[in-house]
């Protein structure tokens, strides 16, 4: 067995459903760079000021790590199942990736005991791992190491699979027979395009950050203007619209099967809409202990829960927006009015939305 086998099986055994292999160029440079350049160039990082400041090492790879000769990219699968009624349950106004224990947690623990087993076997002298946080072209590497392709969503496909996986990258010293890049499988399609609800993809693999749900609800932490209250439609926390209507990720078609530690269940997971809406800061730290949604904090996941209330006009919390009403923080308060303006029959949150917009 050849060395590239070698450590795609090693990934296999470390819970990976997902491995390839990338060659790092003699003069570092990441695959996609220049798109990534022209798109901060453009402006479409919006708020996200931490990748344009670590630009050059996410488009030269040696800038920070002159010994990386190769990338071994890996992927697991997360729980895609519907979950939860709109409305009445949290779990249905959050995207799918963040549902179970925080993959962040899961991958780094499998990275670097896969990173020990590489070494361990001679085939690597030194590795480096990545899960998500760190000036890697994450999507770009796996695209090139063939683990999917980049679609029009900007997500990472796999042809048989899917896109709901999670990434992670190991550097690595040792030159290896690199995999083939996927083809790309998108042809004319542009559903995902057509089904975004704030215009976020302007053209086919381009985002623009300054129109995501995600980054209003995640990145920002829920602390954006009313004018984009409405636009949440519905999302307390991420958003998944772009996938869903993705053809490779529908029911029947996707083969992939769920990560069992990823799709473990999180206490959180319990909660109603209304729970999280009147959630107190102890009962925050209980419930999403080890949650990726930590990152949300206290204040946003209120926050969150309150627009998707009122987008989905969520009468099961009208109580729990009343006592907002009441709250010591001016935020919670506004969302709330916000909330229960947008429940009236009279339509009158309806015409507030039009004068902020």
């Amino acid at each position: 067995m050849n060395p590239s086998s070698r450590i795609k099986n090693l990934a296999r055994e470390h819970g990976f459903a997902l491995s390839g292999i990338a060659a790092v160029p003699e003069d570092g440079a990441a695959p996609r760079a220049l798109a990534l350049d022209a798109w901060l160039q453009a402006g479409r990082h919006g708020p996200l000021e931490y990748v344009k400041e670590n630009a050059a090492t996410r488009m030269n790879l040696r800038a920070r790590f002159p010994w990386a000769r190769s990338m071994l990219c890996v992927a697991a699968f997360y729980d895609a199942e519907e979950r939860g009624e709109r409305g009445r349950d949290l779990i249905a106004h959050v995207a799918r990736y963040a549902r179970g224990r925080d993959y962040h947690l899961i991958f780094t623990r499998r990275l670097k005991a896969l990173g020990k087993a590489l070494e361990a076997a001679g085939l690597c002298g030194r590795a480096h791992y990545y899960v998500d946080t760190g000036p890697v072209l994450e999507r770009a590497w796996s695209e090139r190491a063939g683990v999917g392709w980049i679609g029009k969503n900007t997500c990472l496909i796999h042809p048989q699979l899917g896109s709901f996986m999670l990434l992670g990258e190991l550097l690595l010293d040792a030159a290896s027979e690199p995999d083939p890049p996927q083809t790309d499988h998108c042809g004319t399609c542009t559903r995902c395009l057509d089904a975004c609800p704030t215009g976020a993809l302007p053209a086919p693999g381009v985002l623009d950050a300054n129109r995501c749900i995600v980054t209003w609800n995640l990145e920002l932490k829920g602390a954006v203007p009313e004018a984009q209250w409405a636009e949440h439609h519905g999302w307390a926390a991420g958003c998944d619209i772009c996938q869903a209507v993705c053809p490779f990720n529908a029911p029947g078609r996707s083969t992939a099967a769920a990560d069992e530690e990823l799709a473990q269940p999180a206490p959180w997971q319990a909660l109603t809409l209304a729970a999280a809406i009147a959630l107190d800061e102890a009962a925050f730290d209980r419930a999403f202990q080890a949650s990726a949604l930590r990152r949300t904090g206290w204040k946003g996941i209120r926050l969150g829960a309150l627009t998707a209330a009122g987008n989905v006009k969520a009468e099961s919390c009208r109580a729990a927006l009343l006592d907002c009403l009441k709250d010591a923080d001016a935020d919670i308060r506004a969302r709330a009015a916000w909330a229960l303006a947008q429940m009236e029959p009279s339509g009158r949150g309806e015409r507030e939305n039009r004068r902020t917009d």
